[in-house]
């Protein structure tokens, strides 16, 4: 069935184009007569205005991209929720689009944003090549980096200090005794991945701890992934498993949690966890595990006001700014203190 046009409604109602474009957008004094004509043929044809046209005329679409690692990630779930709470009042709506750690995916949908003319792009980028966002940043189009820096990338960032708490939280461990730490990894390209584990590396370095590269396991923040690599590491290790696991992210501790309980090994009476950023449903599980508590709903907000303010404020060149959020550890029973 043929959607109706503008042209359409203006035949029904016997009256101009111009006229129904006024009625519709409200921008010049139409007489009430007219107006209720435009308004019958409009629902009577059910014409619906249409959005890229609009668009196109006035420049924005009241539209913001939104792409991230993981769209089943809780952690990226409550981003999105914080950047709706500032942008939705303000009369945008966000387009969601998950990468799965793939830079190919990657530039595809920022591709397809840019085409369909969002007004910003928040990316939370598995990529490390900044020349593709540098060459939308040319044409004045705001890019908000959260999570993780791209390196020489004009855009704001908002990310979290992740070295400083990867060190507070290996020295957690340390400081209940634990000296065979397994660390479970995210891909090191990416900077959150690389950060947490030289903050954890020098945690250990700092308390003349030696690092096995057999406890170094490699998850890609990916459930399945971790679970995998420290079910290897229980079979390939059993008579010298580590006292303690790190995983630097809250999928790779959920997959440890299921490698964990498939060989009947408890949290923390036979191998204490910990992770950077909280399980999806904490509150459901016993033990309740020792995390550095992201407030991921903040980083949202905070990259929902930017987007905001680079729409109407426009980009500049060398004007970019950098907030680093402070996460806090939350000491809950999955740390078990084994010191003599």
């Amino acid at each position: 069935m043929r959607r109706a046009t503008i042209t359409d409604v203006a035949k029904r109602a016997n009256v101009s184009i111009s006229t129904v474009s006024r009625v519709l957008n409200k921008n010049y004094p139409v007489s009430d007569e007219l107006r209720q004509k435009v308004l019958q043929a409009v629902s009577e044809l059910n014409y619906q205005p249409n959005a890229v046209a609009r668009s196109l005329k006035k420049q924005t679409t009241n539209t913001i991209g939104v792409v991230v690692a993981d769209i089943s990630n809780p952690f990226f779930m409550q981003i999105a929720k914080g950047i709706e709470s500032i942008v939705s009042p303000q009369g945008y709506q966000l387009i969601f689009c998950s990468t799965d750690e793939n830079p190919t995916k990657e530039h595809t949908l920022l591709r397809l944003l840019y085409e369909r003319r969002v007004d910003a792009i928040i990316l939370a980028s598995c990529d490390t090549d900044s020349s593709y966002l540098n060459q939308l940043a040319q044409n004045s189009f705001p890019i908000i980096l959260i999570d993780r820096k791209v390196p020489n990338c004009n855009a704001d960032v908002i990310v979290e200090d992740n070295f400083s708490s990867a060190y507070m939280l290996a020295q957690h461990l340390i400081q209940n005794g634990h000296r065979k730490i397994c660390v479970i990894n995210g891909p090191l390209k990416v900077s959150s991945a690389s950060e947490r584990f030289e903050g954890f590396r020098k945690a250990l370095e700092d308390n003349g701890i030696d690092l096995k590269k057999e406890y170094v396991l490699e998850g890609n923040f990916m459930r399945c992934d971790a679970y995998g690599a420290v079910k290897k590491m229980i079979l390939n290790h059993q008579n010298d498993l580590p006292t303690a696991i790190f995983a630097t992210n809250n999928l790779m501790a959920e997959g440890a949690m299921a490698a964990l309980r498939e060989f009947n090994i408890k949290i923390p009476d036979d191998i204490s966890l910990v992770s950077f950023g909280d399980i999806s449903i904490p509150d459901l599980i016993d033990p309740k595990l020792t995390v550095i508590s992201q407030n991921a709903f903040a980083i949202g907000q905070k990259a929902g006001e930017m987007a905001l303010y680079r729409i109407k404020r426009g980009v500049k060149k060398h004007d970019f700014k950098e907030f680093i959020m402070v996460p806090e550890l939350r000491i809950r029973d999955s740390v078990k203190n084994i010191e003599l």
